[in-house]
């Protein structure tokens, strides 16, 4: 399954797992998954992003902007891994207009124990 639940010391975090998608049709259509996802909780989420090997592409970002208050509302967290070249200029301008920023990071690692902190 593209996303997943793990635990990392003793917290629950959505791990989206992007880098399985061969087309932006498939990151959209993850994306729609996860928004269902989170629409059946009335909780909040800490979620990690797995876009390594992935496209950047405008019609995804603009996907992911026409739910940026939902996912605002229902995320307390976001980590992201993978943000390379144009991903990086996309990211920062998607965080320009979000409250709950999407921080990047180069280790799994890395942006778990952030999740957690």
């Amino acid at each position: 399954m593209p996303f997943s639940y793990i635990e990392h010391k003793g917290k629950k975090i959505l791990f989206i797992d992007y880098t399985k998608c061969k087309s932006i049709d498939e990151m959209i259509k993850l994306l729609e998954d996860v928004r269902r996802e989170y629409e059946k909780s009335s909780g909040k989420f800490l979620a990690l992003n797995d876009f390594t090997g992935t496209y950047g592409s405008t019609d995804f970002m603009n996907r992911a902007a026409k739910h940026k208050d939902f996912f605002d509302e229902k995320t307390l967290k976001t980590a992201v891994l993978g943000i390379t070249g144009i991903k990086k200029i996309l990211l920062n301008g998607y965080n320009a207009f979000v409250k709950n920023k999407q921080i990047p990071f180069n280790t799994k690692t890395e942006a778990l124990d952030y999740l957690v902190s």
